[in-house]
């Protein structure tokens, strides 16, 4: 869908610029008839330079603006993401999931500690990993908590791959896009 967006938004912006070079040089070609006989040479010059005068701004504000704030947006990007992949490989166990509670990234933190490999992982409920020690209601209030305010924090067991049970602090945040909306679960244990 991107791509398409993109190559939609290529063409209009090719068709405004031939657009505009063709009004360009019809105006141009029109104000040379004003003048008085003058050599070829003089018209293609004078041509030629008012036409590179003229396309320049629209040009500038159409193409190379724009272009270098994505470029300048994408550096950014790209500083942030090795920003986030350091502090995601940090010692600590981290779960991500998305809005359903589904998976999407384990640290190897959280592999080490579970036992589990990152395919038997994504895709899972962190339900996997729940301990049988806390009852429903304790996790409905997590989850009450967790939907009211954002976030929740407390102690926790980690039931790992052998069955084995793991006292664990857990601080559980909910990433939010523009519009408020959740669109990820982050999870980050204390052993």
């Amino acid at each position: 869908m991107a791509k398409m967006k993109q190559k939609s938004t290529l063409a209009w912006l090719l068709v405004i610029l031939t657009g505009a070079v063709f009004l360009e040089e019809l105006l141009i070609l029109a104000f040379l008839d004003f003048f008085p006989a003058l050599p070829k040479m003089a018209v293609l010059v004078l041509d030629a330079t008012l036409l590179a005068a003229f396309i320049f701004p629209i040009f500038y504000f159409l193409v190379y603006r724009p272009m270098s704030q994505n470029i300048a947006e994408l550096r950014q990007t790209g500083e942030r993401l090795r920003t986030v992949s350091i502090a995601f490989e940090s010692k600590d166990p981290i779960l991500i999931t998305d809005a359903h509670s589904n998976i999407l990234l384990a640290n190897k933190s959280f592999l080490k500690l579970s036992g589990y490999s990152a395919e038997e992982l994504v895709g899972q409920n962190p339900r996997i990993v729940k301990s049988e020690r806390f009852t429903r209601d304790f996790y409905n209030k997590m989850w009450h908590q967790l939907l009211r305010d954002g976030s929740w924090s407390g102690e926790i067991r980690i039931r790992d791959k052998r069955g084995i049970e793991i006292p664990s602090g857990i601080v559980i945040s909910a990433v939010k896009n523009e519009q408020k909306e959740t669109t990820h679960y982050v999870a980050i244990y204390t052993i």
